[in-house]
C-alpha cells in the first residue's frame, strides 16, 4: 500500500508542475514602462537693456537608442515647471520621484521630476 500512495503523489506532483503557471512566464509578461526625467536649465533673455536668467525645463525620455528631449520655456503668464508638469500629466505620465540632485553653487537651482507610464 506504501508503494501505491507514493506513486500516486508522485503523479500529482508531475501533474501539477506540469499544468502551473511558471513564474519565469509570469516575470515576463509584466507591464512595460518608459521614463522621463525632467531637469532644470537656464534660459537667458533680455528685458529692457539687462540680462534677465530664468529656469526652463527639459523633459528626456529613454529610448532604446538615446534620449527623446523637448524643451520647456517660460512664458510671460507661467513658469516652466508647470507647463512641463501640466503637459506630462496630460500625456499619462506618472510622477514617481522628485529629488533635489544639484549642488548649491549650480545655476540653475530647481528640482529634477521622475515620471513613468505604462508603454
Amino acid at each position: 500500500m506504501p508503494k501505491i500512495s507514493l506513486a500516486l503523489v508522485a503523479v500529482v506532483v508531475i501533474a501539477c508542475a506540469m499544468f502551473a503557471p511558471s513564474r519565469i512566464v509570469r516575470a515576463q509578461s509584466a507591464a512595460r514602462f518608459e521614463y522621463a526625467r525632467v531637469t532644470p536649465f537656464v534660459v537667458s533673455t533680455v528685458v529692457a537693456n539687462r540680462m534677465q536668467q530664468t529656469n526652463g525645463y527639459r523633459a528626456c525620455v529613454a529610448g532604446t537608442t538615446e534620449w527623446a528631449c523637448r524643451d520647456f520655456k517660460p512664458t510671460e503668464s507661467t513658469d516652466a515647471v508647470r507647463t512641463a508638469l501640466a503637459t506630462l500629466g496630460s500625456e499619462g505620465w506618472e510622477l514617481v520621484s522628485v529629488v533635489d540632485e544639484n549642488p548649491p553653487d549650480y545655476n540653475p537651482h530647481g528640482l529634477t521630476y521622475f515620471f513613468k507610464r505604462p508603454r
